[in-house]
């Protein structure tokens, strides 16, 4: 108690001590600077060494900065104690805790960087959909819109999770929704979409050539546990009868808010064998040769996306079609062009050629059109078609003419992969196409002008046609 009533902070020169404990303890430093400050330390010896711990500085006045007298005492009791418990060496020890606290700051730092590297849902179907883009899909547009609407906006907690939690539960969740409200056939897309989503993201970690700042770390695919519904996927059956298509072509000009060009589009795709709408729409009138009489159409159907070139036959049915559309568009890029620009932001103000929702717009208004003939001349109800079964009918009068299978998917344009078709000639396989187009077209002839549609004889038919 003596000591404690000489131990005087306010009046003394340079250092001033105070016995933590008993002998080997250890004692408690007061060092005073030259400013008038006072620092607090904990003294002990190792190995006849005095080595000092800091407490921190001494507040002189109730509101200055620093630890009370009684603060400096209780802090060095526990040093004291600290250094009994680690076997005498406490600044060693000191220094590895604080090394470990380091490393343990670091190691989290990195934890938290790596966790907001993780990309969520909605930034792998944003990354996705983005590559789409830049691969000059056609369909990237659609997907977005569908993923946003059915994923984002519709789950938004779902979609704010990391992609590496997504789990088939949150799939099924997503797609139950769409199935239960109707829409089976969207449900089934949507799946597709989700599973090429989580495909994409699975590869993108490693894909040298992309250069984005989120990660997924997926480990495996969720959308491959959930069931796919087959039954709302089976595959178109419908095909036009020969007076379906004798009536489109005499009559599809006559269809209220469907143009000229429109009709003369709808019309060349019959002409042309049923090849892609959105291929024959893009290509330019730059595409067309009329010295070898054909056009040139650029092909990324496939998974992969891969460019191909698939070169068309025309046939003089098709070749009269496009004298037609010159009175039109010869002045613009695109044969199959209404002068029309476009309205998006991303088109704004832009000549465009006919769209293919045009085209579909074009296809529910003539068959309006049919229904209320139908209903006028109390008829069956009319059933109505598309573009894609416009290609699938091509396909069967195809047959009809007895083209084989693998001139058909030549002249469509099916099953042209791999690495060949990358550097094959355009011109490879024109003879075969020739071949396939005038036998087609032949047998078309007939189902326009209301002929009995027999099997034409190709040697009476070439000498017909050899001028052309």
């Amino acid at each position: 108690m003596a000591a404690k009533k000489t131990f005087n902070l306010d009046n003394f020169e340079y250092r001033l001590r105070e016995s933590v404990g008993g002998r080997g303890e250890g004692t408690l430093l007061f060092e005073k600077r030259p400013s008038g400050s006072i620092e607090a330390y904990y003294l002990y010896k190792l190995a006849g060494k005095e080595t000092k711990i800091k407490i921190g500085q001494y507040k002189k006045t109730r509101t200055g900065h620093g630890y009370t007298l009684a603060e400096c005492r209780e802090r060095a009791r526990e040093l004291a104690r600290l250094r009994r418990d680690c076997g005498g060496d406490l600044k060693s020890y000191l220094e590895s805790q604080e090394a470990e606290r380091e490393q343990q700051q670091i190691e989290e730092q990195q934890r938290q960087e790596m966790e907001a590297r993780k990309g969520s849902f909605a930034e792998l179907i944003e990354s996705y959909v983005k590559d789409q883009e830049q691969q000059g899909r056609e369909t990237a547009h659609q997907t977005r819109l569908g993923l946003e609407r059915n994923v984002i906006k519709a789950y938004p907690k779902i979609a704010a999770k990391k992609a590496r939690d997504v789990t088939p539960d949150d799939i099924v969740t997503i797609l139950a929704a769409i199935h239960n409200r109707g829409s089976e056939t969207e449900s089934v897309r949507v799946r597709a979409l989700l599973h090429a989503c989580f495909s994409f993201g699975i590869k993108g970690d490693y894909d040298p050539t992309r250069t984005t700042e989120k990660r997924f770390y997926i480990q495996y695919n969720p959308v491959a546990a959930t069931k796919r519904n087959n039954s709302a996927m089976k595959a178109g059956q419908r095909v036009l009868s020969h007076d379906e298509i004798n009536q489109l072509w005499r009559n599809v000009g006559d269809t209220r808010r469907v143009g000229f060009v429109m009709a003369c589009f709808l019309r060349f795709m019959l002409a042309t064998g049923g090849q892609r709408p959105k291929q024959l729409l893009q290509a330019t009138w730059d595409d067309y040769d009329f010295v070898r009489n054909c056009v040139t159409l650029i092909d990324k159907k496939g998974k992969a996306g891969t460019t191909k070139i698939h070169v068309v036959p025309l046939s003089q049915r098709a070749l009269s079609i496009l004298e037609e559309v010159k009175a039109v568009s010869a002045g613009y890029p695109w044969p199959f062009c209404s002068g029309a620009t476009g309205r998006k932001a991303s088109n704004k103000g832009q000549l465009l050629p006919i769209t293919i929702d045009s085209v579909k717009k074009a296809f529910i208004r003539y068959n309006e059109w049919l229904s209320e003939q139908a209903a006028a001349e109390g008829k069956p109800e009319h059933k109505n078609f598309t573009a894609r079964d416009i290609r699938r009918t091509v396909k069967n009068i195809l047959i009809d003419a007895g083209v084989n299978r693998e001139q058909r998917n030549l002249l469509q344009s099916h099953g042209q992969t791999g690495v060949d078709v990358k550097h094959y000639d355009r011109h490879e396989h024109l003879p075969e196409k020739r071949e396939s187009i005038r036998r087609y077209d032949a047998l078309l002839g007939k189902i326009i002008n209301g002929e009995e549609t027999k099997l034409v004889d190709l040697e009476e038919y070439r000498q017909r046609h050899s001028n052309q």
